[in-house]
């Protein structure tokens, strides 16, 4: 049998349901805030190389990143791919600050599209989301472990 020890919350976190968390006695929540904040970072960052690109301008000025010989022409674009290829994205905010130190403009852009995407971002979809895909992918499950158990309980009998 594994070892798996739980403990309820404290008193003091009365306004949340009264679930078990790890031994480390980090809510769930918070390790998924967490998550959030890093997926925000990522997309932030990607959305800002997009930028870079040229994507989203609206038939306006859209700089060349490379020219016909394959050099990059935007020093911005050259150090974003440089530090997406070089700095390990951790938590994203280590990301952001060993970034910071290369290129403070870029960096303040990421930090605007970060927040604006968490500002955007629709909590209760994902909520539905998740709801969604855990009962669909327990129905599955389960149907398949009895399946095996069927299956074996046939393979005794015969």
């Amino acid at each position: 049998m594994r070892n798996c020890i739980a403990k309820k919350r404290d008193d003091k976190d009365k306004n949340y349901p009264n679930l078990y968390t790890p031994q480390d006695g980090e809510l769930a929540e918070r390790k998924a805030a967490r998550t959030l904040k890093r997926l925000f970072t990522y997309v932030a960052i990607r959305v800002v190389q997009a930028h870079l690109e040229g994507a989203g301008n609206d038939g306006g000025f859209a700089p060349q990143v490379t020219g016909y010989d394959g050099k990059v022409q935007c020093p911005d674009y050259n150090d974003l791919r440089n530090a997406m290829e070089g700095i390990e994205l951790g938590d994203g905010d280590s990301w952001i600050r060993e970034f910071a130190k290369v290129n403070p403009a870029v960096t303040l852009r990421i930090l605007e599209a970060r927040k604006a995407y968490r500002e955007e971002f629709d909590y209760d979809m994902l909520e539905s989301f998740v709801d969604d895909d855990i009962v669909k992918a327990n129905t599955e499950l389960m149907t398949e472990i009895m399946n095996r158990s069927l299956e074996r309980e046939a393979e005794k009998e015969d």
